[in-house]
């Protein structure tokens, strides 16, 4: 269970990443929405290249003993940080697309699973 967080999880957002930052349009088109606005679709590419940094960061990190925690630690924060802002936008703007609850159950998904890790570790490096 454990060993296959980190590459599952990068595995996923790997490929979110690559989405955002090599066809932004395309994946809002699949949404319904189409923009062309380049500040729009920068936003969206940085996110694509966030993901990616994300990406590197975990696999990095989960490579080396005293990182494994820290790794797991940083993607569950990333996965509840999301899932915040899927959660506010909820409240704020209604209901999203089906790929955006998909997205959102998905992040909680990964969210447990890596609390889990970190709970089963107990203190110290997991």
């Amino acid at each position: 269970m454990k060993k296959a967080y980190i590459p599952a999880l990068s595995i996923v957002l790997g490929l979110m990443g690559l989405a955002f930052l090599a066809a932004p349009g395309t994946w809002l088109g699949g949404l319904g929405v189409q923009v062309s606005d380049p500040s729009v679709m920068s936003v969206i590419r940085s996110a694509g290249g966030l993901y990616l940094g994300l990406v590197a960061f975990l696999l990095l990190a989960s490579r080396r003993a005293e990182g494994a925690g820290l790794s797991i630690l940083a993607a569950v924060l990333a996965m509840g940080g999301l899932l915040a802002g899927r959660l506010v936008g909820l409240a704020t703007e209604g209901m999203p697309d089906r790929a955006i609850l998909v997205s959102g159950i998905v992040e909680l998904g990964f969210g447990l699973w890596g609390l889990a890790i970190l709970r089963k570790a107990g203190p110290g490096p997991a």
